[in-house]
């Protein structure tokens, strides 16, 4: 596709012909005596909800809790009836995007679910403007007995197995031309999740949904893994890449093939994936596109409900200037770890080969190949999501009881920088970074836990959000961890 196709499908994505036809009738009908402020304030009204419009849309989810309970199945259904009510009353893409923008002026005072619908609607409304698709969605399974029950089977079974099926479903209704598979693979999990997959799968009838096995690597030898002797070698990274691999092989005709991995839960709703298939297939450049919690127009939520990052707002910050420090061909998306992560077929088969991380980083050092091999910044793509954060059965996230949660926080951070550096140590002859930055990078490279820990917990606590872009200077960075 040409780049003038791409940006002309944009347009139509946004109904720009019919609004300019429309707004041209109104012209010639109304023949005001300023006809350029006539229309400026037309377009302006488009991209705006009145009072009206906006309490139709809060006044029926008033009673809503403003925490999404990822476990009920009947605030599921709610959600869907949302974004449907939506999709009908705003027609258009510009119209749904003034929704998401009125309702995030209020983000905190609104239910969660519904800032997912609204997200979830403009999803879809994109979705059905793209060239034909075919999804593969990778899930890695490792301890997730739980978690694909139902609640009644355990109190956090989020039923995941037919939930993300359902997310799909909903979804490609907007796209009949496409099509989507999802795949699970078991991590070599000793509860046997990929098995119990498997007869949950038949047992229910889930469409499009299947098993692989990381052992399955093993037993075929295949060279692209080597290095994997036993799924002990492998913490979710190796499980994702083998299916990512694996998923490349398939032959989709004309289809686009795109693939994308998330986790087991429904932290990240997988009706939101036209959003990263729009901006993949609305640019020949663009290779990969991150779900993003912090890119504007994106929501973390947590058990308080639609709360944005509400904590460890330095942390962040830091993180970000490490990221564009360190790692400049990661371009300017904030969110390198959030699970929802689309890639084209054609780069995953160039770039897989070449991933050596099989553990929970993989990610970072799978995004710098895709920059690196693939076009620089500008094949990196970032979308804004909403995120409900799942923590009960989190493989990741597992705090011991008596432990100091910052200190815990300030270990996993410290923990990525290391990983950052060494991408970076990996990397530093295939991209540009400034000579001026070496002082900073001899810094942190030097930090102990206890420094980093320290350095943390001295800096000016940040108001409201991590001040994004920040550049921390040499001096106070010292004086912090002094």
């Amino acid at each position: 596709m040409s780049v003038f196709d791409s940006d002309v499908r944009y347009l139509q994505a946004y109904k720009i012909p019919e609004l300019f036809d429309d707004l041209m009738r109104q012209l010639l009908s109304e023949r005001p005596s300023q006809p350029v402020s006539f229309l400026g304030s037309k377009l302006n009204a488009a991209s705006t909800l009145s009072a009206e419009e906006f309490n139709a849309i809060v006044g029926p989810v008033a009673n809503e809790p403003l925490a999404l309970d990822l476990t009920d199945a009947a605030a599921w259904d709610r959600v869907y009836d949302t974004a449907d009510k939506l999709l009908q009353t705003f027609v258009t893409v510009d119209r749904l995007r003034a929704v998401e923008n009125a309702l995030l002026a209020k983000q905190r005072e609104l239910p969660t679910m519904v800032h997912l619908a609204a997200k979830l609607a403009t999803s879809k409304a994109l979705l059905a403007t793209c060239p034909p698709v075919f999804v593969t969605m990778l899930v890695a399974l490792y301890n997730e007995k739980n978690r694909m029950s139902t609640k009644q089977e355990h109190p956090n079974g989020e039923n995941f197995l037919v939930n993300k099926a359902r997310e799909m479903e909903w979804l490609f209704e907007a796209a009949p031309a496409s099509s989507w598979e999802i795949v699970y693979v078991d991590d070599g999990c000793p509860q046997g999740s990929g098995k119990l997959a498997e007869e949950r799968i038949k047992s229910n009838g889930i469409p499009n949904s299947r098993v692989d096995f990381l052992q399955r690597a093993i037993d075929e030898k295949d060279p692209t893994f080597a290095d994997i002797k036993d799924t002990k070698d492998s913490q979710k990274g190796g499980a994702i890449e083998f299916g990512m691999w694996e998923a490349a092989k398939g032959d989709h005709g004309d289809k686009e093939h795109i693939v994308i991995f998330t986790d087991a839960d429904l932290a990240a709703n997988l009706s939101q994936t036209g959003l990263l298939v729009f901006n993949l297939t609305s640019s020949p450049s663009r290779m990969s596109c991150v779900g993003s919690r912090y890119d504007e127009g994106g929501i973390f939520c947590n058990e308080k409900g639609a709360m944005g990052v509400t904590k460890n707002f330095e942390l962040l910050a830091f993180r970000d200037f490490l990221k564009r420090l360190l790692l400049p061909a990661l371009g300017k998306g904030r969110d390198t770890q959030c699970g929802f992560k689309a890639f084209k077929a054609s780069v995953v088969k160039k770039v897989i080969p070449s991933v050596t991380d099989r553990k929970f980083s993989f990610d970072m050092q799978l995004l710098m190949l895709v920059a690196l091999q693939c076009g620089g910044q500008a094949a990196m793509g970032s979308e804004a999501v909403v995120y409900v954060d799942s923590l009960a059965e989190s493989n990741f996230y597992q705090q011991a009881p008596g432990v100091d949660p910052m200190l815990e926080s300030y270990k996993s951070y410290f923990n990525m920088m290391g990983r950052m550096l060494a991408l970076h140590d990996t990397f530093k002859d295939k991209q540009e970074v400034p000579a001026a930055n070496q002082p900073v990078i001899d810094f942190v490279r030097g930090l102990t836990l206890e420094a980093f820990s320290k350095m943390m917990a001295t800096m000016p606590r940040m108001q409201g959000k991590p001040d994004w872009g920040r550049v921390f200077t040499l001096p106070e960075l010292k004086g912090w961890a002094a």
